[in-house]
């Protein structure tokens, strides 16, 4: 798992406790504490209206009725888990698959030797899950109406069909629940035009950027909105790109967390490898060991091997900013 960010609260010694632990022992979380000053209800209101998980170490129902005003969509609301305050049992209880917060959970659970409480009818059988293949490939997915009917064939021993539009390559094994079909009519369209059935968008646009350590959340939003707007970005994009000496900067993170996008990190070595004519700066080489990381890494997150740009490099205030498009699907399965 990559670095992410996640909220945490507790009411309690043993709650702190419990925290403590994840921070211990959850190295790919960034762990963000609620503070004291700050109300439970404007600080749940604030992480969902940014998509940071949340997790609370306390009775279910106490987190069920703080979340339940801000809970909208289960495309975009914030995963959400519960933890007791002795840390016994790990439960998801929001967002466990688009939202990834089945997986989160997993992970607390190792880190405090907990069980993990899933009651996602897919996970527990064991089988094919729509919603969670559209995150892992980045797809938004049209008539969300249609997951609980995907699932359902799924779940009652069916197969469901994928038909595709775009070019891709198939990536893994396809379950035994799923099958690739050419022609006649699909449960599932992969397409970058919307339908009247279930279908899956790919997000595309790829975002390359580097930055000063300690640039913030919002100094990092107003640049990148100064060339695409909220919404679009919200719909299209697909991935933040940097280096891999950012894996760890919090406003790069926050940033992909809002778009609800995947952040990808890249070594230097990697980055050299994009064939192409860069603009190149002997400052950034000398500190990070490559001479241009916004170009290269936004073509390398689109899965392209020479200098293919959207967008070519833009950089003010000490942020860089580039853009390249996805073209070929790696459907991974």
């Amino acid at each position: 798992m990559k670095a992410r960010i996640i909220g945490v609260t507790y009411f309690t010694n043993n709650g702190k406790s419990i925290s403590e632990k994840l921070k211990s022992g959850c190295k790919d979380l960034i762990i963000e504490e609620k503070p004291e000053d700050i109300d439970l209800s404007v600080w749940t209101k604030e992480a969902f209206e940014c998509h940071i998980p949340l997790v609370f170490i306390c009775a279910a129902g106490i987190a069920v009725r703080t979340i339940a005003p801000f809970v909208t969509s289960k495309l975009s609301d914030s995963p959400v888990i519960v933890i007791d305050e002795l840390g016994k049992n790990v439960i998801p209880i929001l967002s466990g698959h688009y939202g990834g917060a089945n997986d989160i959970a997993n992970t607390l659970a190792r880190a405090l030797n907990a069980g993990l409480i899933i009651t996602t009818a897919t996970d527990i059988n064991n089988v094919f899950a729509i919603d969670v293949f559209a995150r892992e490939n980045g797809f938004k997915i049209i008539n969300k109406d249609g997951i609980k009917d995907i699932s359902k064939k799924v779940l009652n021993g069916g197969k469901i069909s994928i038909k595709t539009k775009i070019d891709n390559n198939i990536v893994g094994q396809v379950p035994k629940e799923v099958e690739i079909i050419e022609k006649g009519k699909a449960d599932v369209t992969i397409s970058d035009e919307a339908s009247a059935g279930f279908t899956l968008i790919p997000k595309r646009l790829v975002l390359g950027m580097g930055c000063k350590k300690g640039k913030s959340f919002k100094e990092l939003l107003t640049y990148v909105t100064c060339e695409y707007s909220i919404e679009y970005l919200r719909e299209n994009l697909y991935a933040i790109a940097t280096i891999d000496v950012k894996e760890n900067e919090i406003g790069l993170i926050k940033l992909a967390q809002f778009f609800g996008a995947k952040f990808l990190t890249y070594t230097s070595k990697e980055l050299e490898q994009i064939k192409g004519d860069f603009p190149d700066s002997e400052f950034v080489k000398d500190t990070v060991g490559v001479s241009n990381v916004c170009e290269r890494a936004a073509v390398l997150g689109a899965g392209l091997s020479t200098r293919d740009l959207l967008l070519e490099k833009t950089a003010d205030n000490g942020i860089t900013l580039a853009a390249a498009t996805r073209k070929t699907i790696d459907l991974k399965f």
